[in-house]
């Protein structure tokens, strides 16, 4: 008996270890920026072009979840300072938990607000149902604080 079980448990194994499980499992593909970050992006090439953008009343901080078959866009708007340095972004998940980090890199702030966009782009296989985590952070590498801009589930 243990001649058999020993080789259908090792099958198993290298079966599993083969074919990874991917459900509920967001795979980060890239994330998109605008808004404002265009314009540093600009500003860094050319020395000329001024980095100050009007804030319109409808541009609030928001997080905006867009589920579709295979995608996920985790969209996030953000007024803060105008800056010459460009935002940094960082996805990570941590125990079944997707953080999405938009870190300041600190440096070349102006006396102005501006609008950033972020567009966290995920992939999903292999599942008919998506139920899973995130927070959405506001990092600083200068510093050792952090703001939550969003937190919950993302289902369909």
């Amino acid at each position: 008996m243990k001649k058999i079980v020993f080789p259908i448990l090792t099958i198993i194994l290298i079966g599993m270890s083969c074919n990874p499980i991917h459900e509920n499992m967001l795979i980060h593909e890239k994330t998109e920026l605008g808004g404002c970050n265009d314009d540093v992006k600009a500003a860094l090439v050319d020395d000329d072009i001024n980095v100050k953008a009007a804030l319109e009343d409808d541009e609030k901080d928001k997080v905006i979840i867009t589920v579709s078959k295979g995608s996920v866009h985790v969209f996030v708007g953000l007024n803060f300072t105008c800056k010459v340095l460009p935002f940094e972004t960082k996805v990570e998940t941590i125990d079944n938990v997707v953080y999405m980090y938009i870190i300041d890199s600190g440096g070349g702030y102006q006396r102005c607000f501006c609008y950033f966009t972020f567009d966290f782009i995920f992939k999903w296989e292999r599942t008919t149902t998506l139920n899973h985590s995130y927070k959405v952070l506001l990092t600083y590498s200068w510093k050792d604080e952090q703001t939550i801009l969003s937190e919950g589930v993302i289902s369909r």
